[in-house]
């Protein structure tokens, strides 16, 4: 079985039904908490274990989910557990924001730099990636002190690297074709 094409199936029929609800926004907050939660090894470990009756993992999810994701969130893992597709979360997940970002002209940004940006910054990063790709940003910044200077910026699968690392192994390159 192809679980791409399942879960993908799933995440639609959430995203239309949310929609419908308009609770779109909120269920793709509650994805984002559910993609950080699927981490967790046990409970990974719990959703993926056949022997752990649907009503249990219902039970568990329900328990450690109160009063933190929409009541549509809470309803459509009922249905993925009744139609043993409770494994496939993680992935749905993905897929749910995707469709979400897709449909609101989102695009999302990973900023890596050598320090941890301050909000100003973000926001000016922001700015000019909006104007530019002429839809919403979201931005990730993450701290890597191995590329020594610049930045790495990463839009929907477009990667500007202007750190100073990369800059020196293409010098590297340059000197070792010269010889």
């Amino acid at each position: 079985m192809n679980t791409n094409r399942v879960t993908v199936r799933y995440a639609k029929a959430l995203y239309a039904f949310a929609s419908d609800e308009k609770k779109a926004e909120a269920v793709s907050k509650d994805m984002r908490l559910i993609s950080e939660i699927v981490k967790i090894p046990e409970f990974r470990n719990m959703l993926e274990n056949p022997v752990i009756f649907p009503s249990k993992k219902i039970a568990v999810f329900e328990e450690v989910m109160k009063n933190k994701v929409d009541s549509v969130t809470l309803k459509f893992f009922k249905l993925l557990a009744e139609n043993k597709r409770e494994a496939y979360l993680d992935a749905l997940a993905r897929n749910y924001i995707d469709i979400y970002r897709k449909n609101n002209n989102i695009k999302s940004a990973d900023l890596t730099l050598t320090f941890t940006p301050d909000e100003e910054l973000k926001k000016d990063v922001v700015l000019i990636l909006s104007q530019k790709f002429k839809s919403n940003i979201e931005i990730a910044t993450k701290k890597d002190k191995n590329i020594i200077g610049g930045f790495v910026l990463t839009v929907d699968g477009m990667q500007y690297d202007v750190s100073v690392a990369t800059k020196l192994k293409e010098v590297k390159k340059e000197m070792l074709k010269a010889e």
